[in-house]
């Protein structure tokens, strides 16, 4: 079953009620007023009691019929006279029927309250109503008014609210249905949308929304079209990432086949076999672009993990993971000093991303830096924030690079001599993202550059 039809059938149900309810509630109230005017009026006998009772002592029945219409004011109210055993000893028609003798009578004779007794009463198939009032004597006057003029009306306005609610019940269906129909057609246009972009693959497509009014539907439109944009996004970085990665992959390939090659074709022909100094710079060469491409590899993959599949927030010491992260770094260049500073504390991190993040660091500034060169750690604590502050000596950033340093595969003119596959600082700032953080980087004043990475130092949300 459709939405549509849903909607339409409970909106037709719901009415459907609502009508039946107050059909139910019109018929009772009908039937209450019905009875109370029946009530009413045998009430408004009450002051002729007496007058009523003596009428119908030794009449007969022409007589007590004539003179009941005249002090009845022509009302259809039989009269009953009963004695205190229960017999009834005179009676006016219509209440020429035999009643029976009600605990509420026998009450009144008793003394037990002056006020009448009204109640209904069904004989044969015929509903009486009774009003019962004590007389001098120990006698009771019951006057009797037949409702069957008030079955007939209440079975006239049973039918007629059966035939409205009919009306109103198929009314309010075939309403629902154009209300549903009109108030999904929105919704509608949006599947169509969403079924045109599940078929053409064209993430660039957006659901229009203009000049449709701000309500759940067009905000429904709008996060699809944000969904859309962050899928042709995500679909835009991975193509180049892809293509980033193979024009990075082909050189250390092209590389590695060549010298291979000429080991190959060196061991395949003694004559042209290579000397002991020229087959060592080739295995150095080959050694150097292995590690090369094990370093993009890895990188790589750094990349596609960390924003899948983030590691979970530890307490961590802080010092030590940037103890670890200098000590992997000491073989890059030996001839450059790396020391540390700051006090030894724990904050909650991703233990592996941030050591990757701060040995990328390091080893950019070792790499920059030259021969007798110092880099330095700073470790601080300020506030809700930890900050790992990495300075060299090398000749600093250009203005040219400095916007693009984080962006992915990119490399400086400083840096293209340099072994590398402009991954490092993304993964960096990648870090930062996913600690809630922020990297920046500045040249200093006394030559070099610095590089801050900023993590929060309590758990929080964001990260």
């Amino acid at each position: 079953m459709t939405l549509r039809a849903r909607l339409a059938i409970l909106t037709s149900a719901a009415v459907a009620l609502a009508i039946l309810a107050a059909s139910v509630a019109a018929w009772l109230l009908i039937r209450s007023t019905l009875l109370s005017d029946v009530d009413q009026r045998l009430l408004d006998r009450m002051p002729d009691i007496e007058r009523i009772s003596e009428m119908t002592r030794s009449l007969d029945d022409a007589e007590q019929t004539t003179r009941a219409s005249v002090v009845l004011q022509g009302e259809p109210i039989g009269v009953q006279r009963v004695e205190s055993d229960g017999r009834i000893v005179a009676s006016v028609p219509p209440g020429d029927v035999a009643l029976t003798f009600d605990p509420d009578e026998r009450a009144l004779l008793e003394g037990d309250g002056d006020d009448p007794v009204l109640r209904t009463e069904t004989i044969d198939g015929a509903s009486y109503r009774v009003m019962s009032a004590a007389l001098s004597g120990d006698m009771i006057l019951r006057m009797v008014h037949p409702l069957h003029y008030v079955g007939s009306t209440m079975t006239r306005m049973t039918w007629l609210l059966v035939g409205v609610a009919s009306v109103g019940v198929a009314f309010a269906g075939g309403l629902g249905w154009v209300i549903t129909r009109a108030g999904l057609r929105p919704v509608d246009e949006l599947a169509d949308s969403a079924e045109q972009v599940a078929a053409t693959k064209d993430l660039a497509y957006r659901i229009e929304t203009d000049g449709r009014q701000r309500d759940e539907v067009a905000r429904l439109a709008d996060s699809i079209n944000a969904m859309l944009a962050a899928l042709d996004s995500a679909r835009t970085e991975q193509r180049q990432l892809v293509e980033n990665a193979g024009h990075e992959l082909r050189t250390p390939l092209a590389t590695l086949r060549n010298d291979l090659g000429l080991l190959l074709r060196a061991e395949q022909h003694p004559e042209r076999s290579l000397d002991a100094t020229d087959r060592e710079r080739l295995l150095h060469d080959l050694e150097s672009e292995a590690a090369a491409l094990s370093d993009l590899v890895g990188e790589l993959v750094e990349l596609a993990r960390g924003g899948i599949e983030p590691e979970p927030l530890l307490e961590t010491d802080l010092r030590a993971l940037v103890d670890r992260a200098v000590t992997r770094n000491r073989r890059v260049s030996p001839r450059v000093t790396v020391t540390v500073h700051g006090p030894s504390f724990e904050a909650p991190v991703r233990p592996a991303m941030l050591e990757r993040a701060v040995t990328n660091l390091v080893r950019n500034a070792v790499q920059v830096s030259e021969e007798g060169g110092l880099v330095e750690v700073q470790l601080d604590e300020a506030g809700a924030w930890v900050s790992i502050c990495v300075f060299d000596s090398g000749p600093g950033i250009s203005n040219d690079d400095m916007p693009h340093l984080f962006d992915r595969f990119y490399r400086g003119e400083n840096a293209r001599e340099r072994h590398g596959s402009g991954l490092g600082l993304a993964i960096v700032a990648q870090a930062a993202e996913q600690h809630g953080g922020s990297v920046e980087a500045a040249n200093r004043p006394r030559g070099g550059a610095a590089f801050t990475l900023r993590v929060p130092s309590t758990f929080s949300g964001s990260s």
